[in-house]
């Protein structure tokens, strides 16, 4: 017997010692096995708040953890070029050059005759969109998911219109909230703000707006949707000239603006977005279609020619009670 332990002892020193002398190559086989976990998390599943918890999400093939970032963080650049009009074949010239940065824009390109036309033309103009897009084939077109603990402990988070918990939802003419429904994306980022109802998401409000007739066909959300939905809620709603004086004391207030933006900077067509505040060198803007316009400063002077009418929503801290489910 005590050379049957001194023998097993012997066996473990020397593997001790073995561990001491390669350890560099011990790390590389331990690095590589995680490298293999991360790879088979990575698959085309979609986990909903009610089956996996939005902190495991996976969109498009992307492992999206919302424990550590936001979806604005994980599919933001730094700078996105301005949106312009183009004919189809300028649209495939432009995704075939941003293909050449882009393994996922250079998937859709090839499959290109699978998605809208639209949807096509929407990704030439903002490639932040290119994990929406990836994700459409086969998608159920129905919300999947509130908010994140990390936009919870956001004063003023931002919420995209493509973000893929809202974005396939049909909205408007054929389309969805991805591609339609920057209106009611902006107006649950400003009820969100003000009542802190986290129900009150982007689907709830477009679906909101389709059931009572806000949405104009060839149009798209009517202007009278920014002060009814409000209205329920008990929150007031001006309309003032677009004037920097003003506009910054409604926000010194407490209030949230929405604006209706011509062609320029946010589009080559019609916008909404959120002005949520301002410091010394501009404006604080939340644009539901772009993470990196939102994350610029912007003077008066660039927005002025480019606004077609504000909105500005009442002062926080009022009491709500209302509790609406739209969908139903």
């Amino acid at each position: 017997m005590l050379i049957l332990v001194w023998s097993i002892a012997l066996c473990l020193l020397a593997g001790y010692c073995y561990l001491l002398q390669n350890r560099e190559s011990v790390r590389e086989i331990l690095s590589y096995a995680e490298g293999l976990g991360a790879e088979d998390g990575g698959n085309d599943s979609r986990i909903s708040g009610s089956q996996g918890g939005l902190d495991s999400q996976v969109f498009s093939g992307s492992l999206f953890n919302s424990e550590k970032q936001d979806y604005a963080s994980f599919c933001g650049l730094e700078e996105v070029d301005k949106p312009k009009e183009r004919t189809f074949q300028q649209v495939i010239g432009r995704l075939e050059e941003l293909a050449v940065n882009s393994d996922m824009i250079a998937e859709i390109l090839q499959d290109s005759s699978k998605y809208p036309d639209k949807m096509l033309e929407a990704l030439a103009n903002n490639p932040e969109m290119a994990d929406f897009v990836s994700g459409y084939q086969g998608n159920e077109k129905k919300a999947s998911g509130g908010l994140t603990s990390l936009e919870k402990d956001q004063e003023f988070p931002l919420f995209l219109q493509w973000d893929p918990r809202w974005g396939y939802v049909e909205y408007g003419d054929d389309s969805n909230i991805g591609l339609s429904g920057c209106g009611p994306t902006c107006l649950s980022m400003a009820l969100y703000y003000l009542t802190g109802r986290e129900e009150l998401t982007p689907d709830k409000v477009a679906a909101y707006s389709m059931k009572n007739g806000y949405y104009i066909s060839g149009t798209g959300t009517a202007w009278a949707l920014m002060t009814d939905l409000p209205a329920e809620y008990d929150i007031g709603v001006s309309q003032p000239k677009a004037e920097e004086y003003t506009m910054k004391a409604a926000l010194d207030q407490g209030c949230v603006i929405i604006c209706s933006m011509g062609a320029g900077d946010f589009t080559s067509a019609g916008h909404f977005i959120v002005i949520y505040g301002y410091e010394e060198d501009g404006f604080l803007v939340n644009d539901p279609n772009c993470v990196a316009r939102s994350r610029k400063r912007w003077s008066f002077s660039e927005l002025a020619g480019q606004i077609k009418n504000v909105w500005v929503l009442g002062e926080k801290g009022q009491s709500y009670s209302m509790i609406v489910d739209y969908n139903e």
